[in-house]
């Protein structure tokens, strides 16, 4: 009993210290996670050097430090290096007026095209229909919401004035537009001339056809609406839908008058046949929405039979006719989404990019964002991960017989789960590792030589993504063809870049594993694809290594398990045990009683039933 409670007292103090020794060594885990790896992998390296030295171990794991630090903490920190100080370069690089020169170029981009002239004006009278929404919602008066001096009647009266605003930016859009082509003071009022007499004859064209001021799908206002019968209102939009057609055709004959002049050179003649056209078009898609929301408003006027629930129930309409109007003005849902997006305001722009770096602020601060101790972290980190690589490789085998006298398990199952984990572990390391850096290097040299911003940067983005399954690499050169293309205009370089990207880059990688993993297990990629992301959920950029090494002991684990559980059940079984334990059994019984006779078992008093005559 004494011996028990001895053993069950070392057993609590090996515990404890246990916890405490986990509580000191975790904050080295992953230099010496790394370590272990790196000796896994190059073993042979360091076997081929031992063999040179003439079996000197502590001179051959030395040397194979050494060899390890040069060929790869080496490279890796001159890129890395390199990627933070282009990324601190990027950083200076993102201020206001940057992205509002980026955003300009990217909306007169000609393959994009999501200029809108009028975008402050739409987005003043957005914000006075919300204004005028809370207002109406919050009111418990119909009288007072409607008074002439109040702030409904104001909101409209300013959702008016913008709506005039909205043709003469136009008109100013699209002639500067055409001034880029004029090379002197006579070809700009040339072109002001023209546009200016476009302009009125759209303005006046479109001002004749809807004096009645109705739109599509409109309905006259007021009490005649309750006046009126199914078969009116239907006749009433189609004379709506009439006006609207014969405006276009109108439009047209102004379109496809000649406007060409011998005058001028052919550079600006082309300008100005591009220019012209289009902005007819949007002046008339502009009479079209004053048109229409002139209409929504005119149903908020105060009335001598109105009431609150009736104007609430306006307000509504408001805003569905104010949705419809601006989309159709925009060109369509999905084209005014993208064109809100590309174009916005001052201050939209000043909140983005605080609020970017409010976000990204404290996460380089918690990472470390060069300050002093994040330095010497990282030099402590390097420090310990090249002194436990060289005690690893200097007393690794001693460390692992030292292991396996203490596991409880067969020694044989013991050397062949090592052995199995070592084949497979640095099989699939070595091939995620070797393909992320080819991956990285050929993604590289189409950075350098195609003019990507921050080709180092962007090289070591996709050296850590290329660990990522399935999406891997794209994460990065999708977004730089996009910048290359829609930002710096260089279309013919963002297309070789993509191209390059799908054949060369993400291929490669399929050539690497496949020429070191032949033979060898390798991950489903569905476990492979959840391993990285939930190792990177649970350690960080660290998981991405820790998450599939660790997938991989675990079915090199069961699939030694499986094997063992075949062989047992497979197991042959000796014919002739049970037969021989039971004549045993018998003939232990008769040598300690009187022996019956042969021909007489049963009459024996302890002879067993159950045996078997031989």
């Amino acid at each position: 009993m004494a011996r028990y409670i001895s053993f069950a007292v070392l057993l609590a103090i090996l515990v404890l210290i246990g916890v405490l020794f986990y509580k000191v060594m975790i904050g080295f885990f992953i230099p010496v996670f790394i370590a272990v790896v790196l000796v896994v992998v190059f073993q042979p390296l360091h076997r081929w050097v031992l063999k040179k030295v003439k079996g000197k171990p502590h001179l051959a794991a030395t040397l194979t430090t050494a060899l390890i630090a040069g060929s790869v903490l080496v490279p890796t920190g001159i890129i890395l290096g390199l990627a933070a100080v282009q990324g601190i370069r990027l950083l200076d690089d993102l201020n206001e007026s940057n992205i509002r020169v980026g955003l300009s170029r990217f909306r007169s981009n000609p393959y994009v095209n999501l200029e809108s002239p009028a975008a402050n004006q739409l987005r003043s009278i957005d914000a006075k229909v919300r204004e005028i929404q809370e207002v109406v919602s919050s009111a418990t008066n119909y009288a007072e919401v409607t008074d002439t001096r109040g702030r409904l009647a104001g909101d409209i009266a300013e959702i008016r004035t913008r709506l005039t605003e909205i043709p003469n930016s136009i008109l100013e859009f699209y002639q500067g537009k055409a001034h880029f082509a004029a090379a002197d003071l006579e070809q700009k009022q040339f072109v002001d001339q023209l546009f200016a007499k476009a302009f009125s004859e759209t303005i006046d064209l479109s001002s004749s056809i809807l004096s009645s001021n109705r739109t599509p799908n409109a309905l006259p206002l007021g009490n005649k609406e309750s006046q009126q019968t199914q078969a009116e209102a239907q006749q009433s939009q189609q004379e709506s839908q009439q006006q609207i057609q014969h405006l276009w055709e109108e439009a047209g004959t102004l379109k496809a008058r000649i406007v060409r002049s011998n005058e001028v050179p052919d550079q600006l003649n082309n300008r100005i046949t591009e220019a012209r056209p289009a902005m007819i078009d949007q002046l008339v898609e502009s009479q079209l929405l004053t048109a229409k929301l002139n209409q929504a408003l005119d149903r908020l006027e105060p009335s001598d039979l109105g009431n609150l629930a009736n104007l609430q129930d306006s307000i509504w309409k408001l805003q569905s006719d104010w949705d419809s109007a601006r989309e159709s003005f925009l060109g369509g849902r999905f084209t005014s989404v993208l064109k809100d997006i590309a174009n916005p305001s001052p201050e939209q722009v000043k909140g983005t990019i605080d609020n970017a770096f409010a976000y990204i602020q404290p996460k380089l601060l918690s990472f470390g964002g060069g300050s002093v101790a994040f330095v010497v972290k990282l030099l402590v980190g390097i420090t310990v991960l090249l002194v436990a690589l060289y005690f690893f490789l200097v007393d690794g085998p001693g460390m692992i017989r030292t292991l396996m006298e203490l596991s409880p398990l067969d020694d044989r199952y013991e050397a062949e789960l090592l052995s199995e984990f070592d084949q497979t572990s640095r099989a699939i390391v070595l091939a995620t590792i070797l393909s992320a850096v080819a991956q990285g290097l050929s993604a590289g040299l189409a950075y350098f030589f195609l003019g990507a911003p921050s080709a180092f940067l962007l090289t070591a983005l996709t050296m850590v993504c290329a660990l990522i399954p399935f999406i891997g690499t794209a994460i990065v050169w999708v977004p730089a063809a996009l910048y290359m293309a829609v930002y710096q205009d260089r279309v013919p370089q963002a297309i070789a870049l993509a191209i390059y990207a799908l054949l060369i880059v993400g291929t490669i990688d399929n050539f690497i594993k496949m020429l070191i993993l032949h033979g060898q297990r390798q991950l489903h990629p569905l476990l492979a694809l959840l391993s990285v992301l939930g190792g990177i959920q649970a350690l960080g950029p660290i998981g991405i290594l820790i998450g599939p090494l660790a997938v991989t002991l675990l079915q090199t684990t069961l699939s030694i398990f499986r094997r063992e559980v075949i062989e047992l059940n497979s197991a042959p079984v000796e014919p002739n045990t049970a037969q021989s334990t039971n004549t045993a059994q018998s003939t232990n019984t008769a040598s300690s009683t009187d022996t019956a006779a042969p021909n007489q078992p049963n009459e024996t008093p302890n002879s067993n039933p159950n045996s078997t005559p031989q």
